[in-house]
């Protein structure tokens, strides 16, 4: 049973919302449009439903470039210009803040990115027949031959890996490729079932043939777990000045346009402040962790990930410093070491979920910090966080907004919290 519904504005998730008999969230429409919707999960408050036609399209609706978009769910801004896309995260961002942190703040400053081809990884899944990405909320696999998000070095090699894949019999479930400013790539096989290992060819040499030359390494897990490696492990990237180690089973931002945008926002917060220590939690292969080394006396980066450690630790070698040190540990493990540390200045860039109460109030008791700057891909958890860090003394001061994934719903912010 059909409908037709007014979109009001467009919200987190990149849905739109409709209010009718209910509420409804309706995704890939725009702020006044006139849509038939059709419901397809109801909840207690709200209903979701997909629309069906688009009855009264906004005058700025434009013709999505891709004709995977709606098919693929990696991607829900399509219909929407760049520009918009902007003001539409913008708001949302601001909205979030106030509603969920009671934080009422002017969005500072705003990072546009190139709207297409700017990702460096990509995480391919297999289903034996079909290659590219899932559906939206769903596990089937879409089969694409180009994705307008990918650098165009990793558009380029989907077509050699379908035919490399059929052609020895391999059936991993994902392919994660991931591709640094020189082109030079890491790819994961991942399999569901390790016999399927057993049919790999052990000769780097015809992956690259085959595949992409520039292929410095390519690792077979068994789920996640590592059973072979044919080449490095490792290749690196250079942003400004700053080089990184970045290992197959560590993590990097996959935007190759806002990661000095990022470092940037965080080196303003230190540079020419005189602090002396600096902690920086969930730093992975050190990205933020690096730059602070050359504008704070001392660095202590704390990371849960082996590998990522790993590289951090390299990346000290690399950048030639002697002040920045890495501690694997988890963050409320970690806690009691930045208690010692005593440090002014904190760094968090943690995952969608946010941190927790527990490590806020802990953090409060750290009594020499004078500032904490907070890089989030989730304004919900964000907000969550900076009501907590109110509470126990901390001010929002000032946000800013880095547009990391374009075509997306995805909003990544930093804010910066001084001791009221």
């Amino acid at each position: 049973m059909s409908k037709v519904v007014k979109i009001d504005k467009i919200v987190y998730g990149g849905y739109g919302l409709a209010k009718d008999d209910k509420v409804y969230f309706v995704p890939y429409t725009l702020e006044g449009e006139e849509v038939e919707i059709e419901v397809v999960q109801e909840k207690k408050d709200y209903s979701l439903a997909n629309p069906i036609n688009i009855i009264k399209p906004s005058p700025e609706r434009v013709e999505p470039v891709c004709k995977y978009f709606t098919l693929c769910g990696g991607c829900d801004f399509q219909h929407i210009p760049y520009e918009k896309q902007i003001e539409i995260k913008k708001e949302i961002l601001k909205d979030q803040l106030l509603r969920i942190g009671k934080v009422d703040l002017p969005i500072e400053k705003v990072y546009p990115s190139q709207p297409f081809n700017y990702r460096n990884k990509a995480q391919f899944k297999f289903d034996g027949k079909n290659f590219g990405f899932y559906r939206p909320n769903s596990n089937q696999v879409v089969d694409v031959d180009y994705c307008y998000l990918l650098k165009e070095d990793l558009n380029q090699i989907i077509q050699p890996l379908k035919k490399f894949l059929f052609k020895y019999a391999l059936s991993p479930s994902q392919v994660i490729v991931f591709s640094n400013s020189k082109n030079q790539k890491l790819i994961k096989f991942v399999f569901s079932d390790s016999s399927q290992i057993t049919n790999i060819i052990p000769k780097i040499e015809i992956y690259k043939d085959e595949i992409d030359e520039n292929i410095k390494g390519i690792g077979f897990y068994d789920k996640e777990k590592r059973q072979l490696l044919l080449g490095e492990d490792v290749i690196f990237e250079t942003v400004d000045n700053y080089k990184y180690r970045v290992s197959m089973d560590s993590f990097f931002q996959v935007n190759i346009y806002q990661i000095k945008n990022l470092i940037d926002l965080v080196v303003q917060e230190v540079k020419d402040k005189g602090y002396k220590r600096a902690v920086d939690f969930y730093c992975g292969v050190g990205t933020f962790s690096v730059p602070l080394a050359n504008y704070v006396r001392e660095v202590l980066g704390i990371e849960s990930n082996e590998e990522a450690v790993k590289d951090a630790k390299a990346n000290v070698k690399h950048n030639n410093l002697k002040n920045l040190k890495f501690l694997k540990a988890k963050t409320e493990k970690g806690l009691k070491y930045a208690k010692d540390f005593k440090p002014e200045v904190i760094v968090f860039d943690p995952p969608r979920s946010g941190l927790n109460k527990t490590i806020i109030r802990e953090i409060s008791k750290i009594e020499p910090i004078q500032k904490i700057i907070y890089i989030s891909c989730n304004p919900s958890t964000l907000a969550r966080d900076l009501k907590d860090f109110k509470e126990y003394g901390y001010n929002p001061l000032k946000v800013s907004m880095v547009d990391m994934f374009p075509q997306t719903h995805h909003i990544e912010s930093v804010v910066v919290l001084e001791r009221i």
